[in-house]
């Protein structure tokens, strides 16, 4: 069994058949939401939102169509714990799952929980031909679309302007001229780009002049409140009409 798995970057990819390969992408959420140990306060709709919003995004990233959502909820399956759903299934209403079919789960329901917690799962459907990741080549440019926002730091909002949104990174997907794209998470943008350009068998060359110092490369980004991708194109205006979040170019790839 341990041929047809792989992993890629933070997926494990299943090949389906000669053809298509399944796309697995999880995330956990602790200490966030409006129990009374939680350390940064929110609603539990936003806790759902962007526990979800984070392997949605890595599977969209990756070329894969998601169609099973699996969440693991730590707390109650009251009212609290249909907030959290509700949330989550607004954000996978945006991709057309709307029917019960495409989430599974569970809740804590034995004992008392004063602290949230989520685990979510995301599988995804993709053609070889569409898989994307270690697709980028020598010489394609390295950009960010939206900014890296985490709490406590920032206060993250699901209607920020600065966070890319999961229509744009559809729309970036489908560009001709975009290549591998990397959803940023908690080690920054410099640790993914890196990740990006590995795939590849790449580096990555930051450079100051193209807009990498107008971004902290370290900074967390969440929720995945940001990509970094390849891109072959030379104008930037060529991806307006893609994405309406800040693009921030930070340099290019080069080989090893």
């Amino acid at each position: 069994m341990s041929s047809y798995l792989t992993r890629c970057r933070d997926l494990t990819c299943l090949r389906a058949n000669d053809n298509h390969l399944l796309v697995i992408a999880a995330d956990s959420l602790g200490g966030i939401g409006s129990k009374p140990f939680d350390v940064v306060q929110a609603s539990p709709d936003v806790v759902g939102h962007f526990a979800l919003r984070v392997p949605l995004m890595e599977v969209l990233a990756a070329g894969a169509t998601p169609f099973l959502i699996v969440d693991n909820l730590s707390v109650e399956a009251g009212d609290y714990g249909e907030a959290i759903l509700a949330g989550m299934k607004r954000l996978a209403e945006s991709l057309g799952l709307a029917d019960s079919i495409h989430f599974n789960g569970s809740t804590e329901d034995n004992v008392m929980t004063h602290q949230t917690g989520v685990g979510v799962t995301v599988i995804g459907l993709v053609s070889n031909a569409d898989f994307q990741v270690g697709s980028s080549k020598h010489g394609d440019r390295l950009l960010v679309a939206g900014y890296p926002k985490s709490a406590p730091r920032h206060r993250v909002t699901v209607d920020d302007p600065d966070i890319l949104e999961l229509r744009q990174l559809r729309a970036l997907r489908a560009h001709s001229q975009v290549a591998d794209i990397v959803p940023v998470g908690s080690r920054g943008i410099r640790y993914e780009a890196e990740q990006l350009a590995n795939a590849a068998g790449l580096r990555p060359h930051f450079d100051a002049s193209a807009g990498a110092d107008a971004l902290a490369l370290e900074t967390s980004g969440g929720p995945s409140t940001c990509v970094v991708f390849s891109w072959r194109g030379t104008d930037l205006a060529q991806l307006a009409g893609c994405v309406t979040a800040p693009l921030t170019p930070i340099g290019w790839l080069e080989r090893e």
